[in-house]
């Protein structure tokens, strides 16, 4: 079978909110940051559920750390980056390390300390009557504001990996929304009150609720028509290593197939592959940056990715078996592990093992099937929704109408 020619669709540039902002009302105030994408995904999708499902309230969704230094966000940025990609090891030691500081260490007591003042003046430019973090570090700013007496607004912190880190807890946090059952133990485990946690799961955008037709997908993405999709892909900043490699040992497996490959924002990543792929042996269309990645999944009979929390998320919601490939020691390799270990997901260290695992489940609808069974059963399509319910019944707001599957606070 002769290979199509690959294709670079979809770049868009990373929109950043402004640092200033002018005074004006919102009932709910979403604070997120950019490390990964994954943060700021699960703020949007709160963002969007509250106006969605809940008409009239109007949410303002900040980037914190670009709120208290635009300089030192894009730096930390970059380092986190270059971390993941070129020493992941090193990230997981730091992951291990900073997982063990007391909530009233000094340590702690100075990342409380980080953007205090700007956080005073959100609050007194903005008014909101209840305040959603998505990252952690502004987490724990509140949570100091509230011990001082400086902050009296209801807090929800949403966590939005399968894990527990000690940067998520924070003594005076009125709620936890976590994405799962062995996540609220963890917290109850740590000293949370029962009562202050809310298993939600992790927030995830309403393109993933809606039916999809994946026939349609194919058509208008010009793939083959029946030829199993098998989707790769390498997070938001191409932050998943060894692509290249996966996607050659892929395409040179006994079994037909096509690949679809979602490099992010990775320009070089993708101009790269674009290079490689043209003499394999079965198709492989290639992508930059993709905004209707619902459509991708939905049609995969395979994803092979990076263990974001929120990817996983998306793709429980979908019930699409999932790969994990080379995961990053700390948050991702636990959110792989909560995968393999509820059977909606399998590891794969190496390109043999990955061709392998890939083989198998390619060859074995049975297993696929019941992969796909094992994420329905843990997925949470409507946590977005959720979340939005309980953030406005802590402000004090009573909505009319009840959201479909989704229980009172």
């Amino acid at each position: 079978m002769s290979a199509s020619p690959a294709r670079v669709v979809g770049w868009l540039p990373a929109r950043r909110p402004p640092a200033l902002l002018p005074a004006s009302h919102h009932d709910a105030v979403i604070l997120s940051a950019r490390y990964g994408a994954g943060h700021w995904q699960a703020a949007a999708a709160i963002r969007d559920a509250l106006h969605a499902s809940f008409p009239g309230h109007d949410p303002l969704l900040v980037d914190y750390m670009d709120l208290v230094n635009p300089a030192l966000n894009r730096t930390i940025q970059s380092l986190y980056l270059a971390s993941i990609k070129h020493f992941p090891g090193g990230y997981g030691w730091f992951y291990r390390a900073t997982s063990t500081i007391a909530p009233d260490s000094p340590f702690q007591s100075l990342l409380n300390s980080l953007g205090r003042e700007q956080m005073a003046r959100l609050i007194d430019a903005t008014t909101p009557r209840v305040l959603v973090s998505t990252f952690p570090t502004q987490a724990g700013v509140l949570s100091d504001m509230r011990r001082l007496g400086q902050c009296r607004i209801p807090t929800i912190t949403v966590i939005t990996d399968n894990t527990v880190h000690s940067q998520w807890i924070h003594p005076n946090t009125d709620l936890y929304c976590v994405s799962s059952a062995e996540v609220a133990g963890a917290l109850t485990a740590r000293g949370v009150p029962d009562h202050r946690i809310a298993v939600t799961g992790i927030p995830i955008r309403q393109a993933f609720i809606h039916p999809i037709d994946t026939a349609e997908v194919r058509r208008r993405q010009r793939w083959h028509p029946h030829l199993p999709v098998v989707l790769v892909m390498s997070g938001a900043f191409g932050a998943l290593g060894g692509v290249g490699e996966a996607c050659r040992t892929l395409t040179h497996m006994h079994r037909p197939l096509q690949l679809v490959v979602v490099c992010g924002r990775d320009r070089q990543l993708a101009n790269r592959l674009q290079r490689q792929v043209r003499h394999f042996p079965y198709p492989v269309h290639v992508y930059g940056y993709v905004e209707a990645i619902a459509d991708f999944m939905a049609t995969a009979e395979l994803l092979v990715t990076k263990a974001g929390g929120v990817t996983t998320a998306e793709a429980l919601a979908l019930g699409l078996p999932v790969v994990i490939f080379r995961p990053i020691p700390g948050q991702e390799k636990a959110n792989a592990d909560y995968l393999e270990d509820h059977g909606a997901g399998v590891l794969a260290h190496t390109t043999d093992e990955l061709r392998e695992l890939c083989d198998a489940l390619l060859r074995d609808a049975e297993r696929r099937a019941s992969m796909r069974r094992a994420a329905r059963d843990l997925g949470r399509p409507h946590a977005a929704r959720d979340v939005a319910r309980r953030a406005l019944d802590m402000a004090g707001f009573a909505p009319e109408d009840p959201v479909p599957g989704v229980a009172p606070a």
